[in-house]
């Protein structure tokens, strides 16, 4: 218990001195317009909640504190999260439960988080760790109406999966959960919600929806080398665009062993993974899908701006010369040996990997089209980043595990949320106070996208395998998915209204 008073002390120092980043007001990502249409909008990285105990005792960050609740007290909370077996490697449940302080900052967050929820409410969190096919079990325990889970941590895909067909609750029903204070992510709710109704969101209860989020990494050797500017200073300048991106690029690629030919053994500045041309999509103002005035979906891929821009992701994908395109492995190779200034990947991939580097790095947000869009990183949550989400069989018992799963986010806030960003992340992966701050910016603008979650006609594998498929036209492969795309999206949309 020491350790745990003295590992909260020094939560609540590096609290009151790092600007919260999920208390960000949320902002309408440019991937939120209509049809590539520019969002002009700016991006407020000033106006934050109010502090915890400090300003008024009788509430939390401005909310009321949860009362007290005699169903809750010697209660086990049973989670299906992603366990060892389901397949899932990187991206398993590693933020639910923890035996013993170790003295790392993300089982010790979680370690005293649950020591918190036990003390303070009552009650326990008990992991059920899932096997392969996480869904198609779910769904047969949710049918025969048995309690071997309260709540299921899934990835997009199986969340969909389980909310269209009708095995979920709707959250914003739920009692207890408050979806719109600081402690659930702001832009979850409102990307991912279908009219309406709500089957899966996340915040700051687990690290997986940060880890999947996609930014720009740079190498501060390479930078310097070939005397770079200030990359911190163009994106604080709203000059992080992806003209200056080309152009910063174009000036640091070049055939390093004299073979004629450009592989991973030369020079790049810019190395990414198939994802890139997705997320760029997205950073650079458009997207797939749209909602209307009743949050219904509608597709929106195609104008005359997302074909421009489009094309702009097309000359990046085609040019072999300046920019090198691989999977994770690779690219992180070729930046760790110093061989590339930028590239695209996942949070997880700079947390799991970067840190253990001797050289210095930063992130970056992805880069935009022009200078009065705001910046959107877009969460790559189908098949990486976890949802909670509440399955139908825990209706008898709703009240309770609202209850647990509000407090379980709340009381995430100044433990796992502070371990994540500031101890695991600004206080010991990032070496500056400009990379924390670009942090900010990102988990302030990301984009959670319901087309990637159901593929609704498979525009994110058109969009992944751009680098293998360089003869694809935009206008006559919008022409041939238009009538399967707004057919699957209104089938999904049915089910919803049928879920009741």
């Amino acid at each position: 218990m020491k350790k745990i008073a003295i590992f909260l002390a020094v939560l609540m120092v590096i609290s009151s001195l790092a600007l919260c980043a999920c208390d960000q007001p949320g902002v309408k990502p440019a991937g939120k317009t209509s049809g590539g249409e520019k969002n002009t909008q700016g991006t407020d990285q000033t106006t934050a909640q109010p502090k915890s105990s400090e300003e008024n005792k009788d509430l939390f960050y401005g909310y009321e504190k949860l009362p007290a609740l005699d169903s809750v007290d010697g209660f086990e909370l049973k989670v299906y999260s992603r366990g060892k077996e389901s397949g899932y490697n990187a991206w398993l449940t590693v933020d639910l439960v923890a035996e013993e302080l170790l003295d790392e900052p993300i089982n010790d967050a979680v370690y005293t988080r649950n020591e918190i929820l036990k003390d303070k409410y009552g009650f326990t969190i008990v992991d059920v760790p899932s096997p392969k096919d996480q869904a198609v079990q779910a769904m047969a325990e949710i049918k025969a109406g048995g309690e071997a889970f309260d709540l299921i941590i899934a990835d997009g895909e199986k969340s969909a999966a389980l909310g269209e067909g009708g095995y979920l609750l709707n959250l914003y029903e739920v009692p207890y959960l408050q979806l719109e204070a600081p402690w659930w992510d702001p832009h979850a709710a409102p990307n991912l919600s279908i009219g309406g109704k709500l089957y899966f969101t996340t915040g700051d209860l687990s690290i997986s929806a940060n880890d999947a989020t996609w930014i720009t990494a740079f190498n501060k050797q390479v930078q310097e080398e070939h005397n770079v500017e200030d990359l911190y200073k163009l994106v604080k300048e709203n000059k992080w665009t992806i003209d200056k991106v080309d152009e910063i690029t174009k000036s640091i690629s070049s055939d390093l062993n004299d073979d004629g030919r450009f592989d991973n053994k030369d020079i790049y500045g810019y190395v990414y993974e198939p994802f890139n041309g997705y997320a760029l999509f997205y950073s650079l103002g458009c997207s797939i899908i749209t909602k209307d005035e009743n949050d219904y979906p509608s597709l929106s891929v195609f104008s005359t701006e997302s074909q421009s821009i489009f094309e702009t992701i097309r000359q990046i994908s085609d040019d072999d010369a300046n920019y090198y395109q691989g999977w994770s492995g690779d690219c992180t190779s070729i930046i760790k040996d110093n061989r590339a200034l930028l590239t695209s990947t996942t949070m997880f991939t700079v947390r799991a990997n970067y840190r253990k580097w001797e050289q210095d790095f930063g992130i970056l947000p992805m880069p935009k089209l022009a200078a009065d869009q705001n910046y959107v990183d877009v969460v790559s949550t189908a098949t990486c980043g976890s949802l909670y989400s509440i399955p139908t069989s825990s209706e008898d018992r709703v009240e309770t595990v609202g209850y647990c799963l509000e407090a379980l986010a709340r009381e995430s806030k100044e433990t796992l949320r502070e371990a994540y960003y500031d101890v695991a992340l600004t206080g010991v992966l990032f070496r500056d106070n400009d990379s924390s701050e670009m942090l900010d910016i990102i988990l302030a603008n990301r984009y959670f996208d319901l087309a990637i979650i159901y593929n609704w006609g498979d525009w994110y594998k058109y969009f992944y395998n751009l680098w293998q498929t360089k003869a694809s036209n935009f206008s006559s492969t919008y022409d041939s998915k238009k009538d399967m795309t707004e057919k699957a999206i209104q089938t999904t949309i049915d089910k919803y209204i049928e879920n009741n």
